[in-house]
């Protein structure tokens, strides 16, 4: 059995109900089912009654033995339902129902698209297979397991599929491609999510970008999540989540920034978690004299500290184990300061240290923090 669709295959019938129908001849210049659709095979068909308001469209099956076509499926018919024919002459057709005919619409579904000019989509459009050709503009939606445009790109809504390649400029409100991504010129949009490779000249986006690997050849990339990244200029943004980067130009991170194993700077291959060629800068803080001298460890590693009169060290906060530094403490131009301090300061013996007397005369305390209420100092005298 097979479906079969030919041209003016046409009878007449005067059968009445809801059954099969006899099928009386063909009427001039056109085929019968006989010979045009043939024993067993199915077909579009229309009956429509002659005088009466009467009429039917489905899909069929004709039978030679008894030269009659059953109502198989029911596709429309003036009642909405299996029409009860009426006594009175019929025609019986092949037709082609308006449901079943493929057009194009505002949400456009194909199977395999190549174009080989330009393609311009109103409304969502869903493609199967790939869809391949020298430029595009879409209003909205686009859903294509691989897309590759050599033109200008235009995307009014998001991009999902498996891959694409675009030899020009991309313009999406959002992108989201699950395999290897290539951009011959620049993408701009309010985010994308790269699942894959990504290589692009020039990426600006407003919104958020996660990609599993990204490879920039010597553009900026801004505000970028990606597991790895080799950049040859700059990189700037709040968030960065890299698992291995070489980056030859300056890197500004407004959030924070974890590294897993190592860093080195200046040196190719550290030695330790951090390894630096050359000199770490730890800036000096000034404390704010008064009565009682408050110290946040957050502010810094070190400090200094000019004393106008006898003042406490109160208990630093934020005191974090493993932190070192010193405290400058300075004697006014009167001298004789001294220096009380909180329980959390520790020294050699349990004895607090007595400060130099003379004017303008400079000490050092240092210390390193061992727990977060115990930090464990010395003091160094008359440096000046």
């Amino acid at each position: 059995m097979a479906f079969v669709l030919k041209d003016r295959v046409k009878e007449t019938t005067t059968t009445t109900g809801t059954g099969a129908v006899s099928l009386d001849g063909e009427t001039g210049g056109f085929q019968d089912f006989s010979s045009a659709i043939g024993n067993t095979n199915t077909t579009y068909y229309a009956i429509v009654h002659q005088s009466l308001d009467e009429w039917e469209v489905g899909i069929g099956t004709y039978g030679s033995a008894s030269n009659n076509l059953t109502r198989t499926t029911l596709l429309s018919s003036s009642t909405g339902s299996a029409v009860n024919f009426s006594a009175g002459t019929k025609d019986v057709f092949v037709t082609l129902p308006a449901s079943q005919v493929v057009h194009t619409s505002a949400s456009p579904s194909f199977e395999n698209v190549s174009i080989s000019g330009t393609l311009t989509v109103g409304g969502i459009v869903s493609v199967g297979g790939s869809l391949v050709g020298t430029s595009a503009t879409f209003d909205d939606k686009v859903s294509v397991s691989a897309l590759a445009v050599t033109g200008i790109t235009s995307i009014g809504g998001s991009l999902v599929g498996t891959s694409a390649t675009f030899s020009n400029h991309v313009s999406s409100s959002t992108l989201a491609v699950t395999g290897i991504t290539s951009i011959g010129g620049s993408l701009v949009g309010t985010s994308a999510t790269f699942d894959d490779h990504v290589s692009v000249s020039s990426m600006t986006v407003t919104g958020n970008v996660t990609a599993t690997q990204y490879y920039g050849g010597g553009g900026n990339l801004t505000g970028v999540q990606a597991t790895s990244a080799g950049i040859a200029t700059n990189v700037s943004g709040g968030y960065a989540v890299l698992t291995s980067a070489q980056i030859s130009g300056n890197v500004s991170i407004g959030g924070g920034l974890y590294v897993h194993t190592s860093v080195g700077i200046g040196v190719a291959s550290p030695l330790g978690q951090i390894h630096i060629a050359k000199n770490a800068i730890a800036d000096i803080v000034s404390l704010t004299d008064g009565a009682n001298v408050s110290l946040s460890f957050k502010n810094g590693q070190n400090f200094s500290l000019t004393l106008a009169g006898n003042r406490t060290l109160d208990n630093p906060t934020q005191c974090v184990p493993g932190q070192v530094g010193s405290i400058f403490i300075i004697q006014d131009g009167t001298g004789s300061r001294t220096l009380s301090y909180g329980t959390s300061w520790e020294f050699p013996a349990g004895t607090a240290p007595t400060l130099s007397t003379s004017a303008a005369a400079v000490d050092r305390l240092d210390y390193i923090v061992r727990t977060s209420t115990a930090v464990q100092s010395v003091l160094s005298k008359e440096y000046s």
